[in-house]
């Protein structure tokens, strides 16, 4: 009967042996577990990190594009409008240039008008087509005789005789030679303050 007993207390230690290692591995096992919720867990935070940085990075990207776009359309229009400032400042200046020439070709014309005996120079002008004078490179109208002398032969009602020269007449007019002024005797008791002290100065820097 002992026999039995020391077996079965054998058993019995065997049995709470394999037990306490089965607790041992379970309780093991429950650690792991719990590493592996919180990997895990640390790895969901991990993506979740990663996913916020690669939306902040991809929204950062479209507002740089966007602003990019932005400057760029910018600087399109300030150079166009810059082109344009240019366009239409080139153009003034040859508008003006031309009505500076036509100008003077029309003074010009009006002078060689007057000297072929127009009767309104002006209006000789205004009637002749002048539109084959061109400008040379030392600044003269070519042209602009032969236009005149031909709109004298086809409209010689626009015309009389040339005015003629003294010198042609026979005669020479000269001016007279202008006549040294006469001052006026000055009084000094009824002059200007400022006009007696001017006259002062005047004859005391003479001395």
């Amino acid at each position: 009967m002992s026999e039995i007993d020391q077996n079965t207390v054998r058993e019995l230690e065997r049995a709470r042996a394999d037990l306490t290692r089965k607790n041992e591995e379970i309780s093991s096992l429950k650690g792991f577990r719990d590493e592996v919720s919180t990997l895990r867990a640390e790895m969901a935070s991990t993506r979740k990190e990663r996913d916020e940085a690669i939306k902040s990075r991809d929204g950062f990207k479209g507002q740089l594009e966007t602003q990019k776009n932005a400057f760029e359309a910018q600087l399109a229009e300030a150079k166009m409008a810059s082109e344009k400032v240019a366009a239409d400042h080139e153009a003034t200046v040859a508008q003006l240039k031309t009505a500076g020439e036509r100008a003077v070709m029309e003074a010009r014309a009006e002078t060689l008008a007057t000297r072929l005996g127009a009767h309104n120079p002006a209006d000789v002008v205004r009637l002749v087509d002048l539109s084959a004078v061109k400008r040379g490179e030392d600044g003269k109208f070519e042209g602009l005789t032969e236009a005149l002398e031909a709109a004298k032969t086809e409209r010689a009602y626009l015309f009389g005789e040339p005015p003629k020269t003294g010198a042609e007449q026979g005669r020479t007019i000269t001016a007279p030679a202008p006549k040294p002024g006469t001052s006026e005797p000055v009084n000094a008791r009824t002059m200007d303050g400022k006009d007696y002290e001017a006259q002062k100065r005047q004859f005391l820097a003479s001395k």
